[in-house]
């Protein structure tokens, strides 16, 4: 059978207790040995008491080491394979050394006397000493079983972390997933459009369009960009619209550098907003659509843009802001912000500084 990691700590624990009891009992020999009380018979009840003390702890250790698995198998209760068992070891142990020549020459009995105690002798050895060295045992268990406890919560702990980040970051890819292809499917409906209106201005469009879907690949591997470089990618995408709405839409951006270089942002967050707010407003040369991106208050980035809802558009599903708003949980716990006065569309993007 083999000896498991608790059996060996339990033993190294068993010979540490047994060893500082050892030397405790050497200290108090020599301390009576100059008083009143014989040195010699001081000594004798000490090395009987300590010999006593360790036979019961190995006895012990050894059922427990080796016969308790094996009752577990054959599914007897604790109390018989361990308790019961130590009992009656050490009780039939106590009479066989009483009524030895070893027990004679610890003792002040007459060599070939039998014990004073033949049967009262054994049971108190057996309810005090070995009692003291089964509840000793038992602490250190349940001490051992508190530790193993205490790991296997903290690896369960960091296994449900790891699987609740390997679950966001599914989720978050999934999210992520959903807004190309309903980016695409607009961009080539504009595409159509610019060709039968002005194909000169479809060619440019076309050319800011594989400047944007490059741009848009080299960047989807990542969760959360550079503002720059998302500010970029955004610039990117006003500029295709500028071509197809010319005077009708125009922007400002207001960003210091420093915080576009120190801070970042979910990839293709302000695209999405952008869209939005080109896809449910009307807009002309005499009342443009007007969009402002600028930094508000500590760490958080004002997109927001006047309002001239279309009357014959369906309502939107609020699908992709709701979508921004998952991945920023999933990414920061933090959620974004929007207000709609009817007058101003503002939705404002937590920065994450680095």
């Amino acid at each position: 059978m083999l000896i498991t990691k608790k059996d060996k700590q339990l033993f190294k624990i068993a010979g540490g207790i047994n060893l500082l009891f050892l030397l405790l009992s050497i200290a108090f020999v020599l301390f009576f040995g100059s008083g009143d009380i014989g040195q010699g018979q001081v000594t004798k009840k000490v090395v009987a008491f300590v010999l006593a003390n360790s036979a019961c702890w190995l006895v012990n250790l050894l059922i427990l080491t080796f016969l308790v698995p094996l009752a577990s198998k054959w599914k007897y209760p604790r109390w018989l394979s361990f308790y019961l068992l130590s009992y009656l070891i050490t009780f039939s142990l106590a009479i066989l050394i009483g009524n030895s020549h070893f027990y004679n020459a610890l003792s002040d009995e007459h060599p070939g006397e039998p014990l004073r105690a033949p049967i009262a002798g054994p049971i108190f050895f057996v309810i005090s000493i070995n009692t003291l060295s089964l509840l000793a045992i038992e602490l250190v268990l349940s001490r051992y079983a508190q530790i193993r406890i205490r790991i296997e919560n903290a690896n369960m702990r960091m296994e449900n972390a790891e699987l609740k980040m390997k679950s966001l970051e599914a989720q978050h890819e999934k999210l992520k997933s959903q807004l190309h292809p309903h980016f695409l499917f607009n961009s080539l409906n504009a595409l159509n459009s610019l060709i039968k209106r002005d194909p000169g201005l479809a060619e440019n469009y076309l050319i800011k369009l594989s400047d944007f879907l490059r741009f848009s690949i080299s960047h989807n591997e990542q969760n959360v960009v550079p503002l720059k470089e998302e500010l970029k990618f955004s610039l990117y995408y006003l500029e295709m619209q500028k071509i197809r709405f010319q005077n009708a839409l125009s922007y400002n951006v207001n960003i210091p550098p420093e915080q576009q270089i120190n801070t970042r942002i979910p990839v293709f967050s302000l695209q999405l907003i952008l869209e939005n707010a080109i896809k449910h407003n009307k807009f002309t040369y005499e009342q443009p659509l007007c969009i402002s991106m600028r930094i508000v208050e500590p760490d958080w980035l004002l997109v927001e843009n006047n309002v001239h809802e279309k009357l014959t558009t369906t309502p939107g599903s609020g699908r992709g802001l709701k979508n921004l708003s998952e991945r920023y949980m999933l990414l920061i716990q933090e959620n974004i912000k929007v207000s709609n006065d009817h007058d101003f569309f503002r939705v404002y993007l937590k920065l994450i500084r680095e």
